[in-house]
């Protein structure tokens, strides 16, 4: 068939897809998947699988690039320990199991090396992109989880490299060489190259979109050359220029490029399920026991490997979940190991189906998260463990005038009124970076989430005054009023949504007060447009204040959201 023909049939499924899913409220994600099964496997309407596959792999190309573009290393060093002990002993433990495992299900020994490495992976390329759409990148789970990741990565390349080398030990010497001298040219290109390149490039948008992008496929194509994936390549890129001054713009001018590929990618993944019912009865059991195993097991490694390093709960749960899948690198991996001949092409659907079932398992619990956290401690507490670890469990209850859930932007205003107005507060917030600013003011604050049964214990709720929350989720925001009304119905509760629909059901659910954002910016400057004729003077004056709040914001290191949905 015609190639465009193909693209275009796939772009308008996908499309109706995306229309359906958001309105009935689902994950975009399975939706793309079943696109790929539907117009492949189903009607027949697109047969170039290997065209698709290639366009997915630029969309995970350009994910990476994003990720790296965006991996702020001064922010992922105080999770590096963290990080790196739970990504290798996750890594290292679901191997060893999965290798024994599918040994004892009686696949051949190289079969059961490369189901090992498809578990012990999970999907840079989804997790990053639901982290990034909820905001939620530079929270404590988020770099937790972003540190994981790329230590897995990490564990990817080595494994791409073994296995592109375990035949010949010469051919690994020379291989290993190759990687040490693109790492060491991109090294100095960065520090010697680049930033000239850049500053001159930055005078044109346009100019700066097609050098960033050159220096992508540069560095991809460097990687394909020596052997390894164009992915990897593509976030080496983005590392080498995330310490440049535009590597912001450079997210934004490559975002929708990121998308369209995207789509491409996931439904490749229904493209490719060639399933027959014979070898769905064969790969049956493997494929259950594998998704306990990359799903189960592995979250529950990491959840128990960070609450030994001393991280709450929530945190660790949130972050173990959002790991259990497996990643775009597995697929990656078997195909290799699929076009050497070393492994069957039922290998490659099995792998196939345990990314279609746990990537969309993780759309839907990172939809759901706060729910899934409170039903999983409760069943953890039904079996007998002691899941209340901390110590502020055992200290006496604060009371504060108010609790402010939610620091950046819309809490830093009111942060500010409140202390003028000389109330005891509270602040509970998510970002550690936040937490850290707030104590070097000498403002009383908690990280974490007032939901949680250890904060609760922590913070008298029943004798506040107010409660306050900008918490973007409208979930959060639902179980936080639900909590607070519970243990005292009497204390005003103001919230915040984004959607008119949320609005409505978070007052009727008790709330006082929601604050809905864009909304208020309106009446704000409708409130203002009287004074713009009749008192010029109250006008610039009321312009100067603007400037001075916008730079004392700008000195905090805050900025502006570039898209709805945020707070």
């Amino acid at each position: 068939m015609d190639i465009f023909f193909e693209i275009g049939v796939l772009v308008i499924f996908a499309g109706l897809a995306t229309y359906i899913a958001k309105l009935t409220r689902q994950p975009l994600i399975p939706a793309y998947i079943i696109t790929g099964v539907l117009i492949g496997n189903v009607f027949g309407l697109v047969t170039n699988h290997e065209l698709i596959a290639n366009l997915s792999e630029m969309g995970i190309a350009f994910l990476l690039f994003m990720v790296g573009l965006e991996l702020e290393l001064k922010k992922l060093k105080d999770m590096g320990i963290v990080s790196s002990v739970a990504g290798t002993v996750q890594m290292l433990l679901v191997f060893i199991i999965g290798f024994f495992v599918t040994k004892l299900m009686g696949f051949a020994h190289i079969e059961a090396i490369y189901l090992g490495l498809v578990i012990s992976f999970s999907s840079t390329m989804i997790v990053i992109k639901i982290l990034s759409d909820k905001l939620e990148t530079n929270t404590l789970h988020g770099r937790l989880t972003i540190g994981i990741l790329v230590v897995q990565d990490i564990f990817a390349v080595v494994a791409l490299s073994y296995l592109a080398s375990m035949s010949n030990a010469a051919v690994g010497y020379l291989f290993f060489a190759k990687i040490i001298l693109v790492l060491a040219f991109g090294v100095l290109a960065s520090k010697f190259v680049f930033p000239m390149v850049f500053e001159f490039a930055a005078k044109s948008r346009e100019l700066l979109l097609t050098i960033s992008l050159g220096v992508c496929f540069l560095f991809a194509l460097l990687f394909q050359a020596i052997g390894l994936s164009i992915t990897i390549g593509a976030f080496f890129a983005g590392v080498l220029l995330a310490n440049l001054p535009y590597n912001i713009e450079i997210v934004g001018k490559v975002r929708p490029l990121r998308d369209f590929f995207s789509i491409m990618f996931f439904t490749s993944l229904g493209l490719q399920l060639t399933l027959t019912w014979p070898m769905f009865r064969m790969l049956l059991v493997p494929m259950v026991v594998l998704l306990i195993l990359a799903m189960v097991a592995k979250m529950l490694i990491i959840h128990f490997t960070l609450l030994l390093l001393k991280h709450q709960p929530r945190t660790s749960f949130i972050t173990s979940a959002s790991l259990a899948q497996i990643s775009e690198f597995s697929l990656i991996i078997v195909l290799v190991g699929v076009n050497a001949g070393a492994i069957p092409q039922s290998i490659l659907t099995l792998t196939i189906l345990l990314a279609i079932i746990t990537m969309t398992f993780t759309s839907y619990f990172m939809d759901y998260e706060s729910k899934v956290f409170h039903f999983f401690i409760s069943v953890l507490k039904r079996l007998g463990f002691n899941v209340n670890h901390s110590h502020r469990q055992r200290e006496k209850k604060e009371s504060y005038d108010v609790i402010l859930c939610g620091y950046d932007r819309i809490g830093y205003s009111i942060l500010n009124t409140l202390k003028k107005g000389r109330k005891k507060v509270v602040v509970v917030d998510f970002n550690p970076d936040v937490i850290k600013k707030l104590r070097n003011m000498d403002v009383a604050s908690i990280y974490g989430d007032l939901c949680d049964p250890e904060i609760m214990g922590h913070v008298d709720i029943k004798q506040s005054r107010l409660v306050i929350s900008t918490a973007n989720s409208y979930e959060d925001n639902l179980l936080l009023l639900e909590k607070v009304k519970a243990a005292n119905k009497y204390i005003p509760t103001i919230v915040t949504a984004h959607k008119i629909d949320q609005a409505l059901e978070l007052y009727r659910k008790g709330a006082d007060y929601v604050i809905l954002p864009h909304f208020l910016g309106g009446d704000m400057v409708a409130s203002l447009l009287p004074d713009f004729e009749s008192n010029q003077l109250q006008m610039m004056m009321l312009k100067y204040r603007h400037i001075n709040d916008l730079l004392e914001r700008k000195g905090v290191g805050q900025d502006h959201p570039t898209h709805e949905g945020t707070e």
